[in-house]
């Protein structure tokens, strides 16, 4: 077991958190890090991507360590978590649904809660599809596919297009053919970044500072790829096994989010499944506003929480 122990005064000053502390557990591939805040009954924070930093939603697990143990998990692939060989048979919908077996067991945790975040709340009902009984409960917020489609991928791309202004759309085909051409340079890759994260905003006057937090450490691009080949391999479709779990789900998601339509069709795969919108908001509400979204996910966590 690897553990490191961070105790930066300003944790205390800003956030009332007693401690994080870094650890992680073996397993026949490497290492699973892990971050822990707070303490009490525990809740399992899974970031979106796949293959984004777990950083991009520390804030986050920090705010829910108030209450609760929070357990933000550098997913395999990402951060620290990187296994050998890294390829297929490491990077794959059932690895990663191990992996929560593995945390919760090295843990001691018999049932927890979820909180999810994208391609998090994706991985988050797999794994309540899969071990319901796990499960106590799911937050989810601006949930990603439910399922691989070619007509849900169309409204997906149309609903981020019809966001941006003619001119940003012509910049933006000029520059995905550039750099995924292989002729972009580093600021190519970058502009069409800026482009891309423009149609996640309500308010276009935060992106410079909103980019900040969703690119607040570098992607895993390889994870990013090897598991969406998975998915479609395996051909992921929520539709056909989440009825497995018959718990509670709550999902917060942003009103003007391009992918809100899938929290939509969530709700007609799972009519249990409680709705809160936000406003003024894109894909990423706890950013964009920020005192809607954790007054409601408040709300949520203490719904989730009551349940025996």
């Amino acid at each position: 077991m690897k553990i490191l122990y961070l105790f930066p005064a300003f944790f205390f000053l800003l956030f009332g958190v007693r401690a994080q502390q870094l650890d992680s557990l073996k397993y026949p591939n490497g290492y699973l890090y892990y971050h822990t805040y707070g303490s009490g009954e525990p809740v399992i924070v899974l970031t979106g991507g796949p293959g984004n930093s777990c950083l991009q939603q520390q804030e986050l697990a920090i705010e829910l360590g108030k209450r609760y143990r929070s357990i933000l998990l550098e997913q395999r692939g990402t951060g620290l978590s990187i296994p050998v060989p890294f390829d297929s048979t490491t990077i794959n919908l059932r690895s990663s649904l191990e992996d929560l077996n593995r945390l919760m067991d090295h843990l001691g945790i018999r049932q927890t809660l979820f909180f999810g975040h994208s391609w998090g709340a994706m991985l988050a009902m797999c794994f309540a599809a899969k071990y319901p009984e796990k499960v106590k409960g799911l937050a989810l917020a601006c949930p990603g596919y439910y399922k691989f489609d070619p007509d849900l991928f169309t409204t997906h791309v149309n609903n981020m297009r019809v966001r941006l202004s003619i001119a940003d759309l012509a910049r933006l085909d000029s520059l995905d053919k550039k750099v995924n051409g292989g002729k972009g340079d580093g600021a190519d890759s970058t502009a069409l970044n800026r482009l891309m994260r423009m149609t996640y905003i309500y308010n276009k006057l935060l992106l410079d500072s909103m980019i900040g937090k969703f690119d607040v450490a570098k992607s895993n691009i390889k994870m990013q790829q090897l598991m969406v080949t998975d998915l479609k391999r395996v051909h992921y479709d929520l539709s056909k096994t989440l009825h497995h779990y018959k718990g509670p789900i709550e999902v917060i998601s942003g009103a003007q989010d391009p992918l809100a339509f899938y929290t939509y069709e969530f709700k007609i795969i799972h009519p249990a499944m409680q709705l809160h919108w936000i406003q003024a908001s894109g894909h990423f509400p706890m950013f964009e506003q920020r005192k809607d979204f954790y007054t409601t996910l408040s709300q949520v966590m203490k719904t989730l929480s009551r349940r025996q």
